[in-house]
């Protein structure tokens, strides 16, 4: 072997090696392809009025649980969820329904946000006027019902913030508008596939 070629074959060498260390360090993945129809739940961080909320404003969440994909943890639980008001309807205090629609506008990945495209969440108050206080979804109706039967009126309000980590409470004082308290959890579903590189 020529001195020439020698030096060549260590110069090749040299290269590979920095060029190994350089991908080691970026810690440089593979890109994953979440499937449409996957389902996931957040949990919401910011309080949600329909009262003082409207179509197109963005809220704060948390991805409930990790994103699993062949047994691998894809996306972690706790990322970061921004969620839009896709429609907002205020119902009105003696009749009609507060109605909050919300999906998934972006979740961070990897370090970087991603845009993608899900099913809706509806969120709606009983639409009783009065009554409405009585008719609360998920966790905060049980809780505003055992409160009650605990305590009249003042328990029904404890109860429903006991509950509201799991469902969706309307104002215990009587006005029919729909309260979406912070760490309730919603469910989504992809519509549509999701890269991640």
């Amino acid at each position: 072997m020529t001195q020439t070629k020698l030096v060549l074959l260590i110069l090749a060498a040299g290269m590979s090696a920095v060029l190994l260390a350089v991908a080691q360090d970026s810690g440089s993945k593979p890109s994953v392809l979440i499937p449409a129809g996957t389902l996931f739940r957040v949990r919401t961080i910011d309080f949600i009025d329909a009262d003082s909320s409207h179509s197109g404003m963005k809220f704060r969440g948390s991805l409930d649980d990790p994103i699993m994909l062949g047994g691998n943890v894809v996306v972690p639980r706790g990322a970061d969820v921004v969620l839009v008001a896709a429609r907002v309807q205020q119902g009105g205090k003696m009749k009609g329904s507060d109605l909050v629609e919300l999906k998934v506008n972006s979740i961070v990945a990897r370090g970087r946000s991603y845009q993608v495209v899900t099913s809706i969440s509806q969120q709606k108050s009983g639409g009783e006027g009065k009554k409405t206080s009585r008719k609360i979804l998920g966790g905060a109706g049980l809780g505003a019902i055992i409160g009650g039967i605990a305590g009249g009126g003042t328990g029904a309000a404890i109860g429903a913030l006991a509950g509201g980590a799991t469902g969706t409470a309307v104002a215990a004082s009587g006005e029919p508008h729909l309260k979406i308290p912070a760490e309730t959890r919603l469910e989504f579903q992809l519509l549509a596939d999701w890269k991640i590189k």
